[in-house]
């Protein structure tokens, strides 16, 4: 888009149409659209990289700076670490774009210079000099000039102009003289690239024998648009301001359905451990009154089985007695067995083995094992000993 036309293209035409006709051609014809344009500022300014909010905000300050006096749409790219291209269109051009184009139709939205600079990568021109690119319309020019990925403002000119290498020797200085914070100003040689054949051979032919490279390419900044990979847009204040409510709104939902489902989750996992504690609570009792009974039977009948031994003693406790036993026995047996059982007295049994070195040291007969019966055995071939005690 430029002055008061628009060159249009759809990948197999190219053809210039008056503003008014083109949301009518898009509209009846095209899905998406990608724009470039030419009339874009740039500034080139230093600034941190992170945080991303600080860069903007740095970037967006130093271009009002330079560009005070009406309102624009920025855009920015990294040439180098903490240096930036900043490329700002006017907001009352972006919107006389989005009135004739629909916001929703298009896809990309960036400035001729990145366009045409697609391009010219593209078609592998050395970009370790500085080039002055001239875009050949017909009735107008376009200058501009390229330093590695920094680029100068499109310069339009007039074809009515018969002294073209002064136009392009002057883009060149302004754009050194504007940028010679950032570029390298020793770089004096420069190649001059155009798509004009009979431009290419007047400028070889002249005096200063300048470096010239013609590019057959009719209208180079729409094929920079079918080989576009920047993601650019330029958008209005409001459509960022929407999108951003929308962002926030979508944020807000989620959370808020995560929130439930959270809650929800928690809920369930209440409920059933609820009903399982209660599941096993009930077992527990269940257990717990089973458990007693048994007691109280077990109680019923030691009772019976001992009345005649708790009529003789105040107390009956083999524990004690299973103790001593022990305390006796040397510490190179093994007990494999051992058990109490009722005649007419209370006896206890013990089956005693080797721990395996093959010694069986006597028991000694300690008080309470002087009257104890102790015998030789063999358990599965192993020696040992079988020790039978009155308590």
């Amino acid at each position: 888009m430029f002055n008061k036309d628009v060159l249009i293209g759809d990948g197999q035409y190219a053809h210039w149409i008056e503003k008014g006709e083109v949301s009518r051609e898009i509209l009846g014809s095209q899905e998406e659209a990608i724009i470039c344009v030419v009339d874009v500022d740039l500034l080139i300014a230093a600034s941190v990289e992170d945080p991303i909010e600080k860069k903007d905000s740095i970037l967006v300050r130093k271009f009002k700076e330079f560009y005070q006096h009406e309102a624009y749409v920025i855009q920015d790219e990294k040439i180098e670490n903490n240096l930036f291209q900043v490329m700002g269109i006017k907001e009352q051009k972006v919107r006389e774009i989005f009135s004739i184009i629909p916001s929703n139709k298009v896809t990309n939205f960036i400035p001729y210079g990145i366009a045409l600079r697609n391009t010219l990568i593209e078609q592998k021109i050395d970009f370790t000099k500085t080039i002055v690119f001239l875009d050949d319309l017909g009735p107008e020019r376009l200058l501009t000039v390229f330093d590695g990925l920094k680029f100068s403002r499109t310069r339009v000119i007039d074809n009515s102009n018969e002294d073209i290498l002064s136009e392009i020797k002057r883009s060149k200085i302004d754009f050194f003289k504007k940028n010679e914070e950032f570029i390298n100003a020793k770089k004096t040689e420069f190649i001059i690239v155009l798509n004009s054949q009979v431009l290419a051979e007047e400028i070889s032919n002249s005096t200063e024998k300048l470096k010239v490279q013609y590019l057959n390419i009719k209208y180079p900044a729409l094929e920079g648009l079918r080989i576009s990979n920047a993601q650019f847009k330029y958008r209005l204040p409001e459509e960022i301001i929407k999108e951003r409510n929308e962002s926030n709104l979508r944020k807000k939902r989620k959370t808020w359905v995560l929130s439930v489902v959270g809650f929800l989750i928690g809920l369930s996992f209440f409920l059933y451990y609820s009903v399982e504690s209660n599941i096993v609570n009930d077992q527990y009792h269940l257990i717990k009154f089973a458990h007693l009974r048994l007691d109280e039977q077990i109680r019923t009948l030691d009772k019976g089985i001992y009345r005649s031994d708790l009529s003789s003693h105040k107390s009956l406790n083999y524990g004690i007695s299973y103790l001593e036993v022990l305390e006796a026995i040397p510490v190179n047996y093994l007990i494999k067995t051992f058990k109490f059982y009722k005649t007419n007295k209370w006896r206890l049994e013990i089956t005693l083995l080797s721990d395996g070195k093959g010694l069986l040291e006597p028991i000694p007969r300690a008080t309470i094992l002087k009257d104890a019966e102790i015998k030789d055995i063999f358990v599965n071939n192993q020696p040992g000993k079988l020790l039978r005690l009155t308590l």
